[in-house]
């Protein structure tokens, strides 16, 4: 077990140093830092290491990168993944026949990404559709004219200047984004500035019950920076006048949580969903509130690496060619916590044209399409970093399959389809 120790940073929800260590996963490269051969000398490293805030029970990593290092040019297009527009598809229908006007109302999304929920939004007839993101290369994809741009970090300041030309917004929406930013309090001061007395905040971040339960340390790097309960996420808003009043567990992600957020004293806020205490008590019971789960979380992690890694030696000794595949911040992660070098895989596997011809950080695999399955000398076995979108992945490659090919899928629990192999 990892020993207790008192954290010298304070809490980003409710600066509290009472925090307490419960993963380190060393110094390593940028989960999103791809890269090209000549700036592998220069190539940065940072301390990862995850935190526990006895005091309002968020999970969260404590060492923070610029914002500007991080998304100033970034290689994540959500519109290049069929399970991702799908998903944002309903998630504006919902959204819209629960809570919008069609043809009268407005909607902000700070991180939006390349539009992949902008687009549907405004299929639906939303009067105001905003999108906010600081990533220039990505706001430059989207090309809709229904869509009012701004390429910047939603700041306080930024939400000010909205409010003053569009009015406050019936709904604000932040989807994978809400766990990334260094300055929590800032940007959930300006949602509450921005939003209407009876406006929605929704949000979708990854759910700490499906990171525990599933090992799913892979979501850990210097993007994610929380990871949030209900808990820790009802003790957050409080501190702005703001409730959960619903959520809802969605998939994306191999198991996100939409949380549903209003003003005290809102039409909704009397109308707290049962799903919502449920939840709560669930938590409670599972020790989301106690430093000693997340204890237990660090030993399971540490005995996966091993099984992993155990796989895939005696595959490589046995004359196996093995590739990972999807080149994401999860395979970055798992790939340096893992120690998987080049003795284990040859090369990485990408569908997104734009990782093409770079190389992951810290590890320096090459990414190439994933063509090359359907090509001569394909690897006997792909390692699915990607896993939590492997129905879509057997899809696409179906043919690799049918050749012989295996696919390695390393979570929850490590195991090779197809199941003979």
């Amino acid at each position: 077990m990892i020993d207790q120790s008192t954290c010298t940073h304070s809490c980003s929800f409710c600066d509290s140093q009472r925090m307490s260590l419960v993963m380190d996963f060393g110094e390593v490269a940028l989960a999103g830092g791809f890269l090209k051969p000549e700036q592998f000398d220069q190539e940065p490293r940072f301390p990862l290491q995850v935190y526990f805030c006895h005091d309002c029970y968020s999970v969260q990593v404590v060492n923070k990168i610029p914002p500007d290092i991080l998304f100033h040019n970034y290689f994540y297009f959500s519109s290049s993944i069929n399970t991702l527009r799908d998903h944002f598809r309903r998630y504006a229908e919902e959204v819209t026949t629960r809570f919008l006007k069609p043809g009268v109302a407005s909607v902000l999304e700070f991180g939006c990404n390349d539009g992949v929920l902008l687009r549907p939004l405004a299929d639906q007839g939303i009067r105001t559709v905003i999108g906010v993101d600081p990533a220039k290369n990505i706001v430059a994809s989207i090309d809709d004219p229904r869509v009012t741009l701004v390429n910047a970090f939603f700041t306080e300041d930024v939400a000010e200047r909205i409010v003053s030309e569009y009015g406050k917004l019936d709904m604000i929406v932040a989807n994978n984004v809400y766990a990334h930013i260094p300055d929590i309090q800032g940007t959930t001061r300006a949602v509450a500035k921005a939003l209407s007395d009876d406006g929605v905040f929704v949000f979708e971040v990854h759910y700490l019950g499906k990171v525990i339960s599933e090992m799913q340390y892979d979501m850990i790097y210097h993007e994610h920076l929380y990871y949030y309960s209900l808990l820790s996420a009802m003790k957050h808003f409080d501190r702005y006048d703001m409730m959960v009043f619903d959520i809802k567990p969605v998939p994306i992600h191999a198991g996100s949580m939409r949380f549903y957020v209003c003003k005290k004293g809102s039409r909704h806020s009397a109308l707290v969903s049962q799903s919502v205490k449920m939840l709560e008590v669930e938590e409670r019971a599972n020790g989301f509130d106690r430093y000693e789960t997340f204890q237990r979380f660090s030993d399971d992690i540490l005995s996966h690496r091993k099984k992993l890694v155990a796989l895939l030696e005696k595959l490589k000794q046995s004359g196996k060619k093995i590739a990972g595949y999807g080149a994401s911040g999860r395979a970055n992660t798992m790939i340096q916590f893992c120690g998987i070098g080049h003795d284990h895989l040859d090369y990485m596997i990408d569908d997104a044209p734009a990782k093409t011809g770079y190389y992951t950080p810290g590890s320096h695999f090459r990414v190439v399409p994933s063509s090359v399955l359907t090509e001569p000398g394909a690897p006997d076995y792909v390692l699915v970093f990607a896993w939590s979108f492997i129905d879509e992945i057997r899809k696409r490659n179906v043919r690799y399959l049918e050749n012989g090919g295996h696919m390695i899928v390393p979570l929850p629990d490590v195991r090779i389809h197809p199941i003979n192999a």
